[in-house]
């Protein structure tokens, strides 16, 4: 698709995978000591290992949507740092609209897991409510989703609006307006 929206999502996707990467996993500073304290058996982990975690399979996820939408097309490799998201970019600019928008909503999605696990979790405030289109959302941490604080956005039984991630993503990308084919 290559506009000015999708180009955005994906610096920014890089950007939260570059901050993680480099800011979050960085080896700990050891604390000075305090004097005598049990003896440990293991030294912690130098980094947040869950932090590791997510960065492999958030990359692993995209590849395998890139493959998946190209539907065996030969395929350049991936690269291994956040240049991934460039790269799905360019491999996905010529497919049908539907296959394009399914990426765009996993590289969108990542960029909003990207600056939740960096403790940005007012990036959700930015994003509209699929439910009643009001910004009026606000991350849950203890249930891992957005919740709509309008009053009148509720749920079938009544409760407020419960959003995942990939509902946002893809109510983000799919009511955009689309560009005219050329």
């Amino acid at each position: 698709m290559g506009n000015q929206e999708q180009d955005s999502a994906t610096r920014t996707a890089a950007t939260g995978m570059r901050i993680l990467r480099d800011g979050f996993t960085a080896p700990r500073a050891r604390q000075p000591d305090a004097g005598p304290t049990a003896t440990r058996v293991h030294a912690p982990p130098p980094c947040d290992l869950g932090l590791l975690d997510h960065l492999r399979s958030t990359r692993e996820e995209l590849i395998a949507a890139t493959r998946a939408a190209l539907a065996g097309q030969p395929l350049e490799p991936a690269p291994a740092d956040e240049g991934i998201y460039q790269w799905n970019a360019s491999a996905t600019a010529h497919l049908p609209l539907e296959k394009q928008q399914a990426c765009e909503a996993i590289v969108y999605r990542q960029s909003l897991e990207h600056a939740i696990r960096a403790g940005d979790d007012l990036i959700i405030r930015r994003q509209r409510c699929p439910g009643c289109r009001c910004f009026s959302l606000m991350w849950r941490d203890r249930i891992q989703r957005a919740v709509c604080i309008q009053r009148g956005c509720r749920d079938h039984i009544g409760r407020a609006s419960q959003w995942e991630l990939k509902q946002i993503a893809h109510h983000h990308v799919t009511s955009r307006p689309q560009r005219a084919a050329n």
